[in-house]
This record gives structure tokens, C-alpha cells and sequence, in this order.
């Protein structure tokens, strides 16, 4: 019997799916953040839900001017 390839559990690069700001202003997830995602994203770029996270994530942290 032949033995198993090592290449078969390697871990493979899953790639992120990219949504636009339409697309996130309308997810479920970003319900209490629409309008910190409207005040931020622009609308003909594509983002990954990392990326929002981030994001937001710096924006809530900003300094108040």
C-alpha cells in the first residue's frame, strides 16, 4: 500500500472574500455599526470583513477633537 503524501495535510491558503460597502451596510454582523461603516468605507472599494473590523476598530479609538 502506497503511503500518504505529506503535500495532502498541508494547510491551504484560504483566500477572503471581498464585499462592498453596500454589501456591508446590509450584513446582519454590521447592524449596530452602519453608521460608522457609512462614515468610514468608501463606496467603490472592496473590503474584507478583517479589514472592517480593523477598521472600526481604529476609528472608535480615535481622539475627539
Amino acid at each position: 500500500m502506497a503511503a500518504a503524501k505529506n503535500e495532502d495535510k498541508l494547510p491551504t491558503e484560504k483566500a477572503e472574500s471581498l464585499f462592498s460597502k453596500e454589501q456591508l451596510l446590509a450584513a446582519e454582523r454590521f447592524q449596530r455599526k452602519r453608521d460608522v461603516i457609512n462614515a468610514i468605507l468608501e463606496p467603490d472599494k472592496k473590503y474584507t470583513i478583517k479589514t472592517v473590523e480593523q477598521m472600526i476598530e481604529k476609528y472608535m479609538k480615535g481622539q475627539v477633537k
